[in-house]
């Protein structure tokens, strides 16, 4: 009976240690991926604001779909074209309130933005919402959906 009660909890041991270790190897790839969205966000901005064809490329999906907070609705094509053209400029863009929640190859990234920019020759939106998609296409992150929404301040 004794050794019958060690041998279950020794089981159990070996068990629940396994199944922590797991854990924590899915934190750790999560917390890594999270780092990986951050960074290409981060490389995008520069991308946007230097109006970087090569990284934006590299950066968009070819079937990004995007949507401005006026309800604009852009390609990737029409994105580097937008940006490379100068139809699309930006002084400034900075993000609070990130999170990014990952799924296995998918990843959505949601926050806060701050935009001093023109829009064919029209003010671009400050303050928005944002929602990110990325997927993980190919071995590396690219950007697929995003969409932004008014931030509208209650009163």
């Amino acid at each position: 009976m004794r050794i019958t009660f060690v041998l279950a909890l020794l089981a159990f041991s070996a068990t629940s240690t396994a199944l922590g270790q797991k854990q924590n190897a899915g934190n750790d790839q999560a917390k890594s991926i999270d780092q990986t969205i951050r960074q290409l966000d981060s490389e995008r901005i520069q991308a946007q604001i230097g109006a970087d064809t090569v990284a934006l490329k590299r950066i968009y999906a070819d079937d990004f779909i995007g949507v401005g907070p006026s309800g604009t609705v852009r390609t990737k094509p029409q994105v580097i074209s937008d940006f490379t053209s100068g139809g699309l400029r930006f002084q400034s863009i900075t993000t609070d309130d990130v999170q990014v929640r990952v799924y296995g190859n998918t990843a959505v990234e949601t926050g806060r933005s701050t935009m001093i920019g023109q829009d064919k020759s029209k003010v671009v939106p400050r303050d928005n919402r944002f929602t990110r998609v990325w997927v993980k296409l190919r071995g590396n992150w690219q950007l697929v959906a995003n969409h932004y929404s008014l931030l509208v301040t209650q009163q």
